[in-house]
């Protein structure tokens, strides 16, 4: 198993210029290879030599600016490749750097860096397995961060459990599952909205370039940092849950670039305050972590089917409870999307589907065994 922990550093004045000082000579590197067209690090021992400067640089560290780069052209190929339109790579200021195999040591509370020196480290948590990459880097708001990527030989022992759940996710309440419980969004940026608001309204009038502007740059860097701390907190606790009360967890398969790009009724914003994608990778790696199992299938009609006949209510997004005509079924909207939900990855898409008398009467085992097929 793979882990990736993220450790808060504080480098001393020293300490720090030295890491600025590196970041430049990075971004030398990086901007270099891409004017030239050069992204191997088979060009590093050249560069050295016209620049001695560079060797105040750990090797690793360059090499890997110059395999970063290789492996971003890789991704946008791929992407091309399925049709999406890609742009090309710019040139940019480095803020990281990763040290991989070498350089680094941790020890007595402290992370020493080759080239750069020591700085203290606090070890929010104990670092699992060998250390395979430590990545260093400053944000926004004037903060030292370090990645630690750890690695064991521990597999996890997947889930002989058979409780699950299927999820629908939602801007009315953040999610409905298909046990019943509604967890209510909280709705981190537009309760944040008037800070951010005013923030921005100062910047705006400093003088470009000034302290004052600089200054109040990191007040709003904070305000959006404070956003994204508190909705991750959230997701966190959320993806926590279930993964810890659950053995199978289903959710739709949304598309947000295709939500977003529609506009829906204007609700762009709130579909990005909700962070779906980020609920999706959180829930997804802690499953993964603990030997259980995620699905994701096609949200197509799960809210306008209905659980108990599948008779197909058609709805708008103002309607929030489902009342089926035919069948008398009428809950809302987001539990009859959940029971859905999950009823999908049980049978299948294409598989008659089960009425709520049958589901009723199957054992946990019967419904279980569905998932190993």
């Amino acid at each position: 198993m793979r882990y990736v922990t993220r450790y808060r550093i504080y480098p001393d004045k020293e300490t720090e210029n030295r890491l600025f000082s590196a970041f430049d000579k990075c971004t030398y590197v990086r901007n270099w290879c891409l004017d030239n067209n050069t992204f191997s690090d088979s060009i590093l021992p050249k560069l050295k030599q016209e620049h001695p400067e560079l060797k105040e640089v750990h090797s690793k560290v360059l090499q890997n600016i110059a395999h970063q780069i290789s492996y971003n052209l890789k991704g946008l190929a791929k992407l091309k490749e399925k049709g999406r339109k890609v742009g090309k790579l710019r040139t940019k200021r480095v803020h990281s750097m990763i040290y991989e195999q070498s350089g680094f040591k941790i020890f007595d509370g402290m992370l020493s860096l080759s080239k750069i020196g020591e700085m203290p480290i606090v070890l929010s948590r104990p670092i699992r397995g060998k250390i395979k990459q430590i990545i260093v880097k400053h944000n926004k708001t004037h903060k030292w961060f370090v990645s630690i990527v750890s690695e064991t030989s521990d597999t996890p022992v997947k889930t002989t459990g058979i409780r699950c759940v299927g999820i629908d996710l939602n801007l009315d309440n953040f999610s409905t599952d298909s046990d019943g419980k509604v967890v209510a969004n909280p709705r981190k940026l537009r309760s944040s909205e008037k800070r951010l608001r005013r923030a921005q309204r100062k910047m705006s009038k400093k003088v470009k370039k000034s302290k004052n502007r600089k200054k109040q740059r990191l007040v709003l860097a904070k305000s959006h940092e404070r956003v994204k701390n508190q909705r991750d907190d959230f997701l966190h606790k959320w993806s926590r849950y279930y993964v810890d009360n659950y053995d199978h967890i289903v959710m739709e398969e949304l598309n947000i670039e295709n939500m977003v790009s529609h506009n829906l009724r204007g609700l762009n914003k709130s579909i990005y305050d909700a962070g779906w994608r980020r609920a999706r990778y959180f829930i997804t790696y802690k499953a993964e972590s603990a030997g259980k199992y995620v699905y994701f299938i096609n949200p197509a009609y799960t809210s306008q089917d209905c659980f108990n006949c599948g008779n197909r209510v058609k709805k708008t997004l103002s309607d929030r409870n489902h009342h089926c005509q035919k069948c008398g079924y009428s809950v809302s909207r987001d539990f009859n999307a959940s029971q859905n939900i999950l009823k999908r990855a049980c049978i299948g898409w294409d598989t008659p589907e089960l009425t709520l008398a049958e589901i009723e009467t199957s054992t946990p085992s019967q419904i279980g065994a569905s998932f190993s097929h």
